[in-house]
């Protein structure tokens, strides 16, 4: 359970700048959005760890829990890269640039070029995740949640193979959706509240945390 807690916390910090960034410009999520989202998340990580759990299956010249290891490790680097290269840049600079407190009013596309650019537009929600509120109401429907949730589950999606190959049972998907809505519900409420010394050093606990599971599981 302490290793499926670490993993739900590496995987819900992205939740958490985005909650915070909600806080700051008084955007809602109602419960049943905090639900869908979660639901993303229990589908992406599901889905991964069973084609981790097949593709162990198959494996015979390396041991799948070796493999799972790594590929927890390497994501791990490659999230620790990525926040050390940001390190000069603003609290949480690619997940959510929206935690500023002064920004350039976000344009809207037309809904037809949001179905034409789905995966483009997954990811600018991680950058400025006011593009989620696609109607401008301040309060994220059931719909715009489904993009949001789309958003915060590739992370879950990319570490869900690595956790089933390691050994991990599918019970740390429940932990990781929980520990999502919490987290969301938590930057909420704290905005404003943070220092920003605090919260620009979270954003290396991702990339630590995954290395260290990764470590665990190769000794």
């Amino acid at each position: 359970m302490g290793v499926a807690m670490l993993m739900a916390v590496a995987l819900s910090l992205d939740g958490l700048g985005v909650g915070l960034a909600y806080g700051l410009r008084r955007i809602r999520i109602p419960v049943n959005s905090l639900l869908a989202i979660a639901m993303c998340t229990v589908l992406a990580m599901g889905t991964s760890m069973l084609f981790g759990g097949w593709v162990s299956l198959w494996l015979e010249v390396i041991p799948a829990q070796l493999l799972g290891a790594v590929i927890l490790l390497a994501l791990g680097v490659f999230q620790l890269g990525k926040a050390i290269r940001n390190g000069s840049e603003e609290v949480f600079p690619k997940a959510v640039p929206a935690m500023a407190y002064a920004q350039p009013k976000v344009v809207l596309e037309p809904v037809f070029r949001f179905q034409l650019q789905l995966f483009g537009l997954v990811i600018q929600v991680l950058k400025t995740p006011d593009i989620a509120d696609v109607d401008g109401s301040g309060v994220i429907s059931l719909k715009e949640s489904l993009l949001l949730g789309s958003a915060l589950a590739i992370d879950a999606f990319a570490s869900g193979i690595g956790a089933a190959m390691a050994g991990m049972t599918l019970s740390v998907i429940g932990v990781v959706a929980l520990t999502q809505i919490m987290m969301l519900r938590l930057g909420q409420q704290m905005a404003g509240k943070i220092p920003v010394y605090w919260t620009s050093k979270a954003e290396y606990l991702p990339g630590v945390v995954l290395i260290l599971i990764g470590l665990g599981k190769l000794i």
